[in-house]
């Protein structure tokens, strides 16, 4: 923005705001803030699951577990129901027919 296009209300406050004192920061606040950090530090290493404070991070990797558990488990179910049969009768093609059979006679079932 140039300064022909400004105000001049906005050229006075431009004005004042460069000619205002800016405040340094106090000799110590290097030091204040370094031992914020440490304390912090020193805390988050002493609470853990061993002092009865888990945070957010524990319980979403017990939540990311359980969840890898049950589809593993569902997984191994559904392969359990789908290709036992298979195996045991070792023909895929039989078991097929089967399959083809056993849904027409419920279709049959529910329509009459």
């Amino acid at each position: 923005m140039s300064a022909q296009s400004m105000s001049p209300e906005l050229i006075e406050l431009e004005t004042r705001l460069r000619a205002r004192p800016v405040e340094e920061p106090t000799a110590d606040l290097r030091q204040r803030v370094l031992n914020a950090i440490a304390h912090e530090s020193r805390q988050a290493l002493t609470s853990g699951p061993d002092s009865g404070s888990w945070n957010i991070r524990h319980w979403a990797a017990v939540a990311a577990a359980v969840f890898v558990v049950l589809n593993l488990s569902m997984i191994s179910a559904s392969q359990g129901e789908f290709f036992g049969a298979s195996a045991v009768s070792g023909h895929p093609t039989a078991m097929e027919l089967r399959t083809l059979r056993q849904l027409e006679t419920q279709q049959e079932r529910s329509v009459k």
